[in-house]
């Protein structure tokens, strides 16, 4: 069945499953969206009628945003043709740099897609940008980079095995590295064409730290109803710039991509908080939404003590359990896999 969340791509730390929490709460006219991520919120909020100004640091957000919460323009099947046209000028950027993450034939393809799109406009280069954001990711097991025995196998023409042993989860992703990428493009057209809604406003997204963005939108004396605050947050995992860092690398056309997103996730994460809720002063409401673990992350209390140095607020534990669970012993986390119960979500509103 057709949903309206279908054009986002999965994402670590997406909200859509929360948003029967965050929706209520975000109920002015115009939303603030500052850590924009995998753009669950923006695209929701978008979909009852609001006013979404967004902004992340990582370009990967911006594609989602540009196409999905910008734009309101659909894919057509020649738009999903044209990346397989000839180009003079492909590079093999992708087989050069980042080959070993994918089945040869599909770093070639990539090259040449990415190629083709860098003559289109806006908006179409963008949607065609996510169109390649969620062809990368249907192939990717845990949506993450790390696990590369399925590319391996099939390079030594172990699909078969590959096929034979894999859960049915996984098979999937391994069906969409051995299809043809047209087949699997055009399946994701429709998706992202699921997604795409008309707006009564002018959304906007910007590429800039936290920071930066307040900075601007205050001087620019902006209206903002509500500010929503989701950001990276300590746990076992890496930070998003790590997770991340090959698709980073191929949409910026760089081998390395140098992401400073540990302001929120470090040793000066309630400072840096206390930096973010002054900036944030002129703002009516906040929506804060974090995690953490027994042994990792902000505690809810210790944030909505930082939180109640500004105004009053309220905090609720949700009842939510993370859909990846099965991270593994990294050298972030010695205790190895860690138990469901020991991840909690929670939600701080001001009053």
């Amino acid at each position: 069945m057709a949903n309206k969340f279908d054009g986002i791509p999965n994402y670590l730390g997406g909200k859509r499953r929360l948003l029967k929490h965050i929706l209520p709460e975000l109920d002015g006219d115009v939303v603030a969206d500052i850590f924009a991520g995998g753009c669950s919120v923006s695209l929701a909020c978008k979909w009852e009628g609001k006013q979404v100004i967004s902004s992340d640091i990582a370009k990967r957000a911006g594609i989602i945003a540009e196409s999905l919460i910008v734009g309101s323009v659909k894919l057509r099947d020649e738009d999903i043709y044209s990346l397989f046209l000839p180009n003079d000028k492909k590079d093999d950027f992708v087989v050069r740099n980042f080959g070993k993450y994918f089945p040869l034939d599909v770093a070639i393809f990539l090259d040449l897609a990415l190629s083709n799109i860098k003559e289109k406009h806006y908006p179409l280069n963008k949607l065609l940008e996510l169109a390649i954001y969620k062809y990368i990711m249907s192939q990717r097991q845990f949506g993450q980079f790390g696990h590369n025995e399925d590319q391996r196998m099939i390079t030594e023409g172990r699909t078969i095995e590959l096929l034979e042993k894999a859960s049915e989860s996984r098979a999937k992703k391994v069906e969409k590295m051995i299809a043809h990428p047209l087949t699997v493009l055009l399946e994701i057209k429709e998706q992202i064409n699921h997604s795409i809604c008309i707006s009564p406003h002018q959304n906007e997204f910007y590429q800039m730290d936290c920071f930066e963005f307040l900075k601007k939108m205050k001087d620019e004396n902006r209206t903002i109803d509500v500010l929503y605050c989701d950001s990276p947050y300590d746990t076992c995992m890496s930070r998003y710039s790590q997770i991340y860092s090959v698709l980073d690398g191929i949409f910026e056309g760089k081998k390395e991509i140098d992401i400073d997103d540990g302001a929120f996730n470090g040793k000066d994460a309630l400072k840096n908080f206390e930096k973010l809720f002054a900036l944030s002063e002129w703002i009516p409401k906040w929506v804060i939404s974090m995690g953490c673990s027994s042994d990792r992350g902000i505690k809810g209390e210790e944030l909505l003590a930082v939180v109640q140095k500004f105004r009053p607020a309220t905090l609720e534990y949700l009842d939510h359990q993370w859909t990846v669970n099965n991270i593994t012993k990294t050298k972030n986390c010695e205790s190895g896999r860690r138990r469901q119960e020991d991840n909690v979500e929670y939600l701080i509103v001001t009053k």
